[in-house]
């Protein structure tokens, strides 16, 4: 966990595995007042730039590249089966998402707001923990977070995304601040305020936590790894 600067706003990375309930929390967040950024979408952004989408296409191989969700769902399933092209693609990606994050942090938007909340899953892999006070990771058993994503991926596309990323043990050990959530909604709203009270107010933010029901994430991305959970 990085230290704590003495400007203003405290900066949280959340992170967590496909099926966390990591997006749910993002919004928790944002509805006390942080100002939130999801990784993946600018990722998506980025894939928007005509610039971007030639650079990757140049170094993967694969002629042009499409934007949108086509172009996006086309790219992972070429670097998720070829390891070598996954990492050309992070090495493009990971310093443009951190780029556009620290614009993010210095806009007024952001630095008016009494926290920084960014949701990225793939935190670690990419090396970003030093931009960030805290690290909170939302997490829950496998066969809890896989039948969470039942229904809009297939069991395969599941499991080739969880195997890019590290271990929920070792996302463990590294972060700062643990949720098992494996509780109600509500449980893990009071666990976000109780996060938000204490960075917010000085106080000491809640270790280790559980639930007991369940929650599903807001969301999941349709595209490539790169500061997202692909």
């Amino acid at each position: 966990m990085a230290g704590i600067r003495k400007k203003s706003p405290v900066r949280i990375a959340l992170t967590g595995g496909i099926g966390s309930g990591k997006s749910t929390a993002l919004t928790m967040f944002a509805a006390r007042k942080a100002a939130v950024l999801n990784s993946d979408n600018v990722v998506h952004k980025l894939l928007q730039r005509r610039d971007v989408r030639d650079r990757v296409a140049a170094s993967l191989g694969i002629g042009s590249l499409s934007a949108g969700e086509e172009g996006r769902t086309a790219l992972a399933d070429t670097v998720f089966a070829d390891e070598a092209k996954l990492d050309r693609l992070e090495a493009i990606m990971f310093p443009l998402v951190r780029e556009a994050m620290e614009s993010w942090l210095q806009s007024e938007e952001v630095r008016s707001a009494p926290l920084a909340v960014v949701e990225l899953p793939m935190l670690f892999e990419a090396g970003m923990e030093d931009m960030f006070d805290h690290i909170v990771l939302i997490t829950a058993p496998v066969e809890t977070r896989q039948s969470r994503y039942a229904g809009r991926v297939a069991r395969d596309d599941f499991q080739r995304r969880a195997a890019h990323q590290l271990s929920e043990e070792e996302k463990r050990v590294r972060s700062g601040f643990v949720y098992e959530n494996t509780g109600s909604p509500e449980e893990l709203d009071e666990f976000v305020a109780a996060m938000v009270e204490a960075v917010t107010g000085g106080l000491t933010p809640p270790g280790d936590v559980s639930g007991k029901d369940g929650l599903a994430d807001a969301d999941e991305p349709s595209g490539p790894r790169p500061g997202g959970t692909a």
